[in-house]
């Protein structure tokens, strides 16, 4: 929340006639030109991009669209900007944990303005929406840089299958693929399915270094998922997608103003004091 690739080994019958000294191993791919093949290198390059390698906070934004998805057709359905706080720890044993609160604000299309109500644009009837953060939740990475979840969040029980990521280097700039996927189960609600994809880029010179912690990074969202359930979606009525483009920044001063300001009116005690506000329970899970 796709492992495959294009290997110099596996470029067919005419490349196979051809005079090669020996076969190229699995791991050399021409997509990943000078990205390391060890596992901890990849760890912390992940991490450098994706996070930070060091203790300390990291903010994540992103912009973007929601579409209702009925086989090819895509209906829009609202603007959206999205902040995540979050408070990085790593540990000496090589796992790192990680504290988050996230939330989304969605605006009316073509509009910048915050929104309590939205059109369904299938079913025609006005929705409310909810005051709907996740968390704030405490994470772990192992070793291994595969996320492991809570039990329980915000009163709902998150099943999360983690997708190998896939890498790429495009000129200059390194990008890898996340994908997990979760099963929602919530007491008295359908369960929900969730994949959350996304490609995060950095400058190859920043990703690649291990003198970098904190490496410039922006990410490319396209999540596919189950309706948010207060979007009140008729059964059979498809999937929910996203298309949305963001950046990690390493201040809150620095997460977009109109977010910013829509914390400060939603929820004045975060806005206030973003990572001290990281120690607080859990709200509801209500999406």
């Amino acid at each position: 929340m796709l492992a495959g690739g294009i290997s110099l080994g596996m470029a067919g019958s005419a490349a196979a006639a051809m005079s090669v000294a020996e076969p190229l191993v699995p791991n050399q791919l021409l997509r990943e030109k000078d990205i390391p093949t060890d596992q901890a290198s990849r760890v912390a390059l992940m991490r450098r991009m994706r996070l930070r390698t060091d203790a300390g906070p990291v903010f994540w934004y992103f912009r973007g669209r929601n579409y209702a998805q009925q086989g090819a057709n895509l209906i829009p359905i609202c603007e959206l900007v999205f902040g995540a706080v979050m408070l990085v720890k790593p540990n000496a044993d090589g796992t790192l944990d990680v504290s988050q609160y996230e939330l989304g604000f969605r605006t009316a299309l073509g509009s910048a303005k915050r929104t309590e109500q939205l059109r369904n644009p299938i079913t025609g009837e006005m929705i409310d929406l909810p005051f709907a953060p996740v968390g704030p939740n405490h994470f772990k990475y192992d070793s291994n840089n595969t996320l492991h979840l809570p039990e329980n969040i915000g009163g709902s029980r998150f099943t999360l299958e983690h997708v190998p990521e896939v890498f790429y280097r495009v000129g200059q700039t390194v990008s890898f693929q996340t994908h997990s996927r979760a099963i929602v189960e919530t007491p008295g609600q359908s369960n929900r399915v969730l994949n959350d994809m996304s490609i995060i880029s950095s400058p190859a010179a920043e990703a690649l270094s291990p003198d970098i912690s904190f490496a410039s990074a922006t990410g490319y969202g396209g999540d596919v998922t189950d309706y948010a359930r207060w979007l009140k979606m008729p059964a059979g009525a498809g999937t929910q997608t996203l298309r949305s483009v963001g950046e990690k920044v390493s201040r809150y001063s620095d997460m977009p103003e109109d977010w910013r300001a829509m914390l400060a009116e939603s929820d004045p005690a975060m806005a206030a004091d973003p990572i001290g506000g990281l120690a607080r329970e859990a709200e509801i899970y209500r999406n």
